[in-house]
């Protein structure tokens, strides 16, 4: 056999370095996109092996390094619920609480302006981890056929952040009273 010669090891050893050079880049770039994207815990897993509690100091130094989880949803309806035509109250919540500066509005069929909500958390009026909205004529009245309502949670601190959550209710005519027999 014929010695390696050094020109073809130097090829060798670059394409090492550059596939190691790839690497780690597509190993940063996933790292920062879990930071920035991070995963929802929204698992169906249940038992003692998921519910188990972190300690004190893993709790405050995840705290320290990462931004909180947002979400906002809409609770009081579901995705295709049947609703009456005209006014409709709806009900949420958020990852807001008093000490964040956020805000939640809602929407109708991605009509703008959106409608900022009544926030109904512990903390007072700047308190959307609860929060209520009427859907009145002043703004938009529940139509017959689909609705997309849209929740937002935008949160400034730290951000600026915006979630959503949407629902489709159809809106169907109210029943009407039955005449009554005449005698």
């Amino acid at each position: 056999m014929e010695p390696c010669s050094v020109p073809y090891l130097l090829r060798n050893h670059q394409k090492y370095l550059f596939t190691i050079l790839i690497l780690a880049t597509i190993s940063l770039v996933g790292f920062t996109i879990e930071k920035v994207y991070p995963q929802q815990e929204d698992s169906q897993l249940k038992g003692p092996a998921m519910n188990s509690q972190k300690s004190d100091e893993s709790t405050s130094l995840s705290d320290a390094q990462f931004t909180p989880k947002m979400y906002v949803k809409i609770t009081s309806h579901k995705n295709a619920d049947q609703v009456p035509t005209g006014e409709l109250t709806i009900n949420g919540t958020s990852s807001d609480t008093a000490a964040r500066d956020c805000i939640v509005e809602v929407d109708w069929n991605n009509e703008k302006p959106s409608q900022i909500v009544n926030a109904t958390g512990p903390g007072g009026s700047s308190d959307f981890s609860t929060w209520t909205f009427n859907y009145t004529k002043e703004y938009r009245e529940i139509q017959l056929g689909p609705n997309e309502l849209t929740s937002k949670l935008t949160c400034i601190n730290p951000g600026p952040l915006t979630k959503w959550f949407s629902v489709t209710l159809t809106g169907e005519q109210p029943p009407f009273p039955r005449p009554l027999p005449v005698p």
